[in-house]
């Protein structure tokens, strides 16, 4: 059983984790611009509490997010290590930190992945996240086959009050 966790506090902790994460100059801005863009998302999530769409769009996201941040740490890094650590740069420990801000960051958005598919359940969503069901009705009928195979083909039928309309008489 997973953990009933507020979405609010999920936004929350990633908020102040990425700006912990960017206050050192060592990683790019995109960094910032997509972990800030994934939370908004997610504040959207917030808002419209019955939406299934800005649940799996705030999952979607998140889960990119993690396949963005570990190549922008991974690329970003090295330059970090040479302007702090190899040059004795006074604000050493503002790097280390950040560079640690953005690692745990990185570490807690899997477990926020399983929290939002949670989450996702609970508003409704299906377990095939907007994949075609093979098992539902397409509405497509054969054209070829002389009976037709759709079992959705609806016969047409008169209204009852047609046949009790009786006829005026004909002018004459």
């Amino acid at each position: 059983m997973m953990p009933k966790i507020p979405l609010k506090a999920i936004v929350l902790v990633h908020f102040v984790l990425t700006i912990w994460a960017t206050q050192a100059s060592w990683i790019s801005p995109a960094y910032a611009y997509m972990n800030f863009f994934v939370l908004a998302v997610g504040i959207w999530a917030v808002a419209a509490k019955e939406s299934i769409d800005s649940i799996l769009m705030f999952l979607v996201m998140m889960f990119v997010s993690i396949l963005l941040d570990m190549i922008l740490i991974g690329v970003y890094y090295s330059r970090g290590y040479q302007i702090y650590e190899v040059q004795k740069n006074p604000y050493v420990d503002e790097f280390r930190f950040s560079v640690g801000m953005a690692i745990l960051n990185l570490l807690l958005k899997p477990l926020t992945c399983v929290l939002l598919y949670h989450q996702y359940r609970e508003r409704g969503g299906d377990y095939n996240v907007g994949l075609p069901n093979s098992n539902a009705p397409t509405g497509y009928e054969n054209i070829d086959q002389p009976i037709p195979s759709n079992s959705q083909v609806e016969e047409a039928h008169p209204h009852s009050s047609i046949h009790d309309i009786s006829k005026p008489p004909l002018p004459e």
